[in-house]
């Protein structure tokens, strides 16, 4: 039988607990807005996130899930990132998608976002001095790489500096009305086409209206009643919706990994993954000759894919992804070797892996 006493003690501890750790926050934000002012003077407040996060981790007890741990430390550290570096970011919409989701969930609420319709603009606001970052997609576990975001990516002098891994899950949501009153369902066209087999077996009488985002299918069902809207669950909570079924999608298992380009390289993190563009003369042992260098050095190649060059008929390019950062030696050292044997080799940038993939989850994404 419950204790009432002792769980209302329980509570109390953890409200006193919960008061500290806001007190604890607040001093947190105070010294990185310190920061900012210092950065705002010229000086580097680069910081090693991935090597600060394994630490803390490393430090647990092991009461709270690491996992639990990473989720944590990570939002605080995107707050603490839009008060010490307040970012304005480009990335492809729609608003309250989860290209847009991923932009806050890394730079924060604070960030200045600016919805861009391709990826090729998106990489443009950043050319052009607009934007210090762009987000896009760059991987699908359905389609593997999007094609078109690394084409983009190497007709510019941008360079990846991170990436984010994240689950492509939709909720049905709404404002207190029961699944089986809905009349209404709003959501955007990927969304509907994504989630179709549910609204079918589900909702058989609820018109499905189309609209051209996220944000604007949780506005629209939070205003009217016996409606719902199919959207990402933070687009809904951030409308004050809550999730009436969870994971709606007909593809339950999808995730979408995002890539971060800027102007300015990303520091080493001492976990990290370079991308490599190349192609060679079609000969044979061409592409081994290439390779090789990377054993020989004991880098290991984590991907290779090839695709066929625009305008160019039979002709391919190798993309490759090394476990390794581009400053490390034996990585400076094969991509000299290779320069001498490829007709054409970019560098796409280097970045501390996602947590996710560090910890051994598959990579996959999608716009």
């Amino acid at each position: 039988m419950t204790d009432a006493k002792e769980v209302a003690a329980l509570r109390e501890k953890i409200a006193v607990l919960d008061r500290e750790i806001l007190e604890r926050l607040d001093q947190r934000a105070k010294i990185s807005k310190r920061i900012h002012g210092l950065a705002e003077t010229g000086s580097s407040i680069d910081v090693n996130e991935s090597e600060w996060l394994n630490g803390l981790v490393a430090q647990s007890s092991g009461e709270l899930p690491q996992q639990s741990l990473r989720a944590i430390f990570g939002e605080i550290r995107a707050a603490a990132r839009s008060l010490e570096q307040p970012a304005r970011v480009a990335y492809v919409a729609p608003d309250g998608g989860f290209c847009h989701r991923t932009a806050l969930a890394h730079f924060g609420a604070a960030m200045t976002g600016i919805s861009s319709p391709s990826v090729t603009e998106a990489l443009d606001e950043v050319v052009r001095g607009r934007a210090a970052y762009a987000v896009f997609p760059y991987e699908s576990s359905v389609d593997g790489l999007i094609q078109p975001s690394v084409s983009a990516l190497a007709k510019t002098e941008l360079v990846l500096v991170a990436e984010r891994v994240t689950p492509a899950t939709f909720h049905l949501m709404s404002r207190g009305v029961a699944a089986a009153d809905i009349e209404k369902v709003y959501a955007t066209a990927h969304a509907h086409a994504a989630c179709q087999r549910f609204i079918d077996t589900e909702l058989p009488r609820a018109s499905v209206i189309d609209v051209r985002a996220p944000v604007v299918a949780a506005e629209l069902a939070s205003e009217e009643s016996l409606s719902a809207a199919i959207v990402p669950e933070a687009t809904g909570r951030a409308a004050g919706l809550e999730s009436l079924r969870e994971n709606v999608a007909d593809d339950s298992d999808l995730l979408m990994r995002f890539a971060i380009a800027s102007a300015r390289p990303a520091i080493k993190s001492g976990n990290d993954v370079t991308c490599v563009l190349f192609s060679v003369d079609d000969q044979p042992g061409s592409l081994f000759g290439v390779i090789k260098h990377f054993a020989e050095r004991g880098v290991n190649l984590r991907k290779l894919q090839s695709r066929p060059i625009s305008h160019s008929t039979w002709d391919y390019v190798f993309y490759v992804e090394l476990g390794a950062h581009v400053t490390e030696r034996a990585v400076v050292t094969a991509l000299e070797a290779i320069k001498r044997t490829t007709k054409y080799l970019k560098v796409l940038g280097s970045f501390p892996i996602a947590p996710s993939q560090a910890e051994g989850s598959k990579p996959n994404a999608t716009g």
